[in-house]
């Protein structure tokens, strides 16, 4: 050494330029009533104290690669390697300038809403912000740069409630993986009820920073969302199980209301059909002009009664739920052939040319679901036209094929076109006052129908030039064989002559049919059950039988049928009629090959339908 030597508290001095002087000192008497030595000042330094002052000032300057603090300590001890000048003059600037970047950083983070808190490679603190103080709640001055994060761990388990025989370990264990490196993210409760987000990654040079995130708020509301949601869930829960049980009071509401409907509209057709034959066949007979016009309008009266009947039943059945539809793959010339000879002496009546288009394609669809929404746009169709033509026919678009009914009537204004399809709206029109009557529910079925097949329903229309109806059906695929030529009726076939066999088990019914099929020619036997039916075989043999499909005692008009079939050694030509216009009786009586009529009968179909099968 030199001929002066440094006494320990110089030594102190030259350690205080890498940091404030307080803490410096501070950290030197720690040091040596740690070791159990006196800190005595005027005594020349020795290499106890060299060692020391080395530790100090390389925690307070971190890891500096460049520099060697043993080195730079031993040279000042020494005065030989470099002169106290030189190392004052280089320690105040690598002070300045460490205490200018600390300041930065400083600076930096102590403006952040998060707690931030930075240790070296070391494990010793070298950087915080005043957020991080706050949130865990140190004593004035117990963080200071160079501490061991393992004192400041352990203050905090502490706090937490750790128990004393199991601090070592816990302080251990989060040591160890911090040196690791792992980047870490976690949820930590706080014993004030702070909840804190860390989030923890490793720095490039060693050492790692951590940030603290309050996000109570956060949590609570998280919390409040939470029982929120589960009292929700309960509300939902409890009106789930009202809407099912309401909805289950509706169905069985619905399934009563079909049934009783069904069972009075049953009752209500038989005297209804009696009433509709007696007095068609009151027109057909009298010469009178105004007993002709009272009994035209009785006709038309009974009709009109017949036909809200038939739509309200039809109507009620749809929206029960209670038709499923039973879709087949078959060819639309047969659906097209059965409109044609049902509209040819309807259109005729009015005036009107009725063209069927022939086709030979096939559709995925239900039959007579499909026909009833057919039926409707040419029943519309006839009675709004009160001149021209009325034509049925089908375009392929892709794999769809639309199905259109065209007319000239006087065209559909732009905004009645959705109201025409709620129920009970009509469209008033000249040809409409001299035209049949509507009720309004034709469409609204239709489109009922279109939803459940799901086969959209389209509309154009121009005024005083007519309408397209239209429905698009996806294409079948049947092979496409040419079919037969559609049966275009002409005029009805004379009946003169003609031996019709009627089974009704109402003889008001009988009554009024035979007056009206006498009217026309025709030679009527008639019968109430299967017994008379037999017996009335064995006179003349009919050439067609018009048999009512619910008899008495459970029999029915197939069954009858049957029998005569059988008695007579060959398939008759039979017309099925029925108050019970459902689709399963339509669909069994057309499986036998037979027709089918709904009642009250409409005169011009009967006879339609009886020259067709004459035919």
């Amino acid at each position: 050494m030199g001929d002066t030597p440094v006494t320990l508290g110089e030594l102190i001095g030259f350690a205080q330029s890498f940091m404030p002087p307080e803490e410096a000192m501070v950290q030197f008497r720690e040091a040596y009533a740690g070791a159990g030595r006196v800190l005595a000042l005027e005594r020349p330094a020795n290499d106890f104290d060299i060692s020391v002052a080395e530790e100090i000032i390389s925690r307070s300057v971190g890891n500096m690669e460049s520099l060697s603090i043993g080195n730079m300590v031993r040279a000042f001890v020494e005065r030989g390697a470099i002169s106290i000048d030189d190392v004052l003059s280089i320690i105040q600037g690598a002070r300045l300038y460490f205490e200018f970047m600390q300041e930065l950083v400083q600076s930096s983070i102590e403006h952040i809403s998060q707690g931030i808190s930075v240790v070296d490679q070391q494990m010793r603190m070298v950087a915080w912000n005043k957020r991080y103080l706050e949130f865990f709640e140190y004593p004035d001055g117990y963080v200071r740069t160079g501490r061991p994060v393992a004192d400041l761990i352990r203050f905090n388990l502490e706090r937490t409630g750790c128990r004393p025989e199991d601090l070592d370990a816990e302080v251990a264990k989060r040591i160890n993986y911090l040196k690791e490196g792992s980047p870490h993210n976690f949820e930590r409760y706080r014993p004030e009820g702070r909840v804190l987000e860390v989030s923890g990654n490793p720095m490039p040079g060693g050492g790692f920073v951590t940030s603290y995130t309050d996000i109570t708020v956060h949590k609570e509301l998280e919390r409040q969302l939470r029982s929120a949601n589960e009292t929700l869930e309960l509300r939902v829960q409890q009106r789930t199980r009202e809407l099912e049980l309401a909805k289950l009071e509706a169905e069985e509401a619905n399934f009563s209301k079909t049934q009783f409907l069904a069972a009075a509209s049953h009752d209500l057709m038989q005297p209804l059909n009696a009433a509709s034959l007696f007095a068609s066949a009151l027109l057909q007979r009298t010469q009178d002009e105004e007993l002709r016009q009272f009994s035209e309008n009785v006709v038309l009266s009974l009709q009109a009664a017949d036909a809200l009947i038939n739509s309200m039943l039809e109507a009620s059945r749809l929206d029960a739920g209670v038709v499923a539809p039973k879709l087949e793959v078959f060819r639309l010339s047969e659906l097209f052939e059965q409109l044609g000879r049902e509209f040819t002496a309807l259109a005729e009546q009015r005036g009107l040319a009725f063209t069927v288009v022939a086709t030979r394609q096939a559709v995925f669809s239900d039959h007579h679901l499909l026909r009833r929404i057919l039926q409707n746009f040419l029943s519309n169709a006839v009675r709004y036209t009160g001149s021209g033509r009325v034509l049925l026919g089908c375009r392929r678009r892709g794999n769809v094929l639309r199905i259109e009914v065209w007319d000239t009537g006087p065209g559909i204004p732009q905004d009645k076109r959705r109201e025409i399809f709620q129920e009970f709206r009509r469209l008033k029109t000249p040809e409409y006052d001299k035209a049949e009557k509507g009720l309004g529910l034709g469409l609204a079925i239709a489109e009922r129908i279109s939803r459940l097949l799901n086969h959209p329903i389209n509309l154009r229309s121009w005024l005083r030039r007519g309408s397209v109806f239209s429905v698009d059906v996806p294409m079948g695929e049947l092979q496409q064989q040419p079919s037969a030529p559609l049966h275009q009726a002409g005029n009805p076939s004379g009946l003169e002559g003609v031996a019709v066999l009627c089974v009704d088990n109402e003889r008001s019914v009988l009554s009024g049919m035979q007056a009206l099929l006498e009217g026309w020619g025709c030679v009527v036997s008639v019968a109430t059950d299967e017994v008379s039916a037999l017996t009335a075989l064995r006179g003349r043999m009919p050439d067609l039988v018009v048999a009512d499909y619910q008899l008495d005692e459970g029999v029915t008009g197939l069954q009858v049928v049957e029998s005569l079939n059988l008695a007579a050694g060959r398939e008759l030509p039979v017309i099925i009629v029925t108050a019970n216009n459902t689709e399963d009786i339509r669909h069994l009586s057309e499986e036998r090959g037979h027709l089918f009529l709904a009642k009250p009968v409409k005169p011009a179909r009967l006879r339609a339908s009886m020259s067709a099968l004459l035919q």
